[in-house]
C-alpha cells in the first residue's frame, strides 16, 4: 500500500512498515532456524580455532626465567586469536548477507583487499628499518624487532579480518551502483549496510586494541628483547589499515544517503505551513543514515581504531 501522507514522516513510516512486512514469515509457515544456528556455530568454531592458534603461538616463546610475563603474553595472543576468529565468523557471515543485495564482482573486491595486504605487509617489513639503532650493535640487532611470532600473531590478525575487509569492499559495490527496489526497499538497505560497517569497525578495533596489547606484552622477557615503540607503531599500522578499508565504503555509503534523501525528500515541494516540521523530519533521517558525520568522526566513535594512530604519531615526533 503506498503513503498516503505527502510528509516526509508519513512516507517514512510507511516504508517501515513495508520493511518490517517484507521480513515477516508468511502465515502457516514456520521460522526457519537452521541457518541462525548454523552461524552460530560457525563462529563459536572459527573463535575457539583463533584462540587455539593463538595459544599455540605463544608457547613457543615460552621460558621459564619470565613465567609470569609469559603467561600474560600467553592471555593475550590467545585472546587476539579469539578474537581474529570471532571476526572471521562474523565476516563471513555479512559477505553472504551483502551479496542479496547486489551481484558483487569478486575481483574487485579481492584487488581492494590485496591492495591493502600489500601495504600492510610493506610496513610490517620496515619495521626493523624504521626501529634501527644509532650504534652499529644496535643495527645488527634491529632485526629482533620483527620476530616469528610477532609476525605469526601479525598473520593472523590479518586473516582474522580479512572477510571484513572483502564485505566492506562489497558494500562500496553495493552503494556505488542504484539500489534495487522502491524507497521502503533502498532505506531498509541502506539502514542495514550503516549498521553493519559500523558493526565491522568495532570487530576492526578491537583487534587493533589487541594487536597494540600482544606487543606491549612481549617487551622486557624473553631472548629477544623488543623495542617499546613497536607496540605503538603496531597500533600505527593497524590503525592505517582499517582506515583504509573503512573510509572508502563509508564515503560511498554516506553519498549513497544523501543521493537518496536528495531524492525521496526535497523540502522544494513542501508547503511554508509544514517546512519545519518537514525540516526536522528530514533531519532525523539523515541522522539515521549517518549524513551529519564525517568520516573521521566515525572513526573517533571507536577510540581503539584511532588512539594508536595520534598517540603513535606524538611518539614519532618526540622520537625524532
Amino acid at each position: 500500500m503506498p503513503p498516503v501522507e505527502p510528509m516526509p514522516t508519513g512516507e517514512f513510516r510507511m516504508v517501515q512498515q513495508q520493511s518490517v512486512l517484507a521480513y515477516t514469515q508468511p502465515d502457516g509457515e514456520e521460522e526457519d532456524t537452521t541457518r541462525t544456528g548454523r552461524v552460530g556455530d560457525i563462529r563459536l568454531f572459527t573463535m575457539l580455532l583463533g584462540g587455539a592458534v593463538g595459544a599455540a603461538i605463544a608457547s613457543r616463546s615460552y621460558t621459564a626465567e619470565a613465567q609470569q610475563k609469559w603467561l600474560i603474553f600467553a592471555i593475550v595472543a590467545t585472546l587476539l586469536g579469539a578474537a581474529a576468529g570471532e571476526a572471521f565468523g562474523f565476516g563471513l557471515s555479512r559477505w553472504a548477507e551483502v551479496r542479496q543485495y547486489h551481484v558483487i564482482k569478486r575481483w574487485r573486491a579481492w584487488f581492494s583487499v590485496l591492495v591493502i595486504l600489500v601495504f600492510a605487509a610493506g610496513l610490517i617489513a620496515a619495521t626493523p628499518y624504521i626501529f634501527r639503532g644509532k650504534t652499529p650493535l644496535e643495527q645488527i640487532t634491529a632485526t629482533d624487532n620483527l620476530t616469528v611470532n610477532g609476525i605469526s600473531l601479525s598473520v593472523l590478525a590479518i586473516m582474522g579480518g580479512l572477510p571484513i575487509a572483502l564485505t566492506l569492499a562489497a558494500i562500496k559495490q553495493v552503494v556505488s551502483d542504484p539500489l534495487p527496489g522502491g524507497p521502503g526497499a533502498q532505506l531498509d538497505i541502506l539502514l542495514r549496510l550503516r549498521r553493519m560497517t559500523s558493526r565491522m569497525l568495532n570487530q576492526l578495533g578491537v583487534l587493533v586494541l589487541l594487536v597494540m596489547g600482544v606487543n606491549a606484552a612481549a617487551i622486557g622477557w624473553g631472548k629477544v628483547q623488543q623495542d617499546p615503540n613497536v607496540s605503538i607503531f603496531s597500533g600505527v599500522v593497524a590503525s592505517l589499515v582499517v582506515a583504509m578499508m573503512f573510509v572508502p565504503t563509508a564515503s560511498n555509503l554516506r553519498k549513497r544517503g544523501a543521493i537518496y534523501v536528495e531524492r525521496y525528500f526535497p523540502l522544494a515541494t513542501v508547503a511554508t505551513s509544514n517546512l519545519i516540521t518537514a525540516a526536522e523530519d528530514r533531519g532525523k533521517l539523515e541522522k539515521m543514515l549517518g549524513l551529519d558525520q564525517t568520516t573521521f568522526g566515525e572513526l573517533k566513535t571507536g577510540l581503539v581504531v584511532l588512539t594508536p594512530v595520534v598517540v603513535g604519531a606524538l611518539a614519532s615526533l618526540v622520537k625524532f
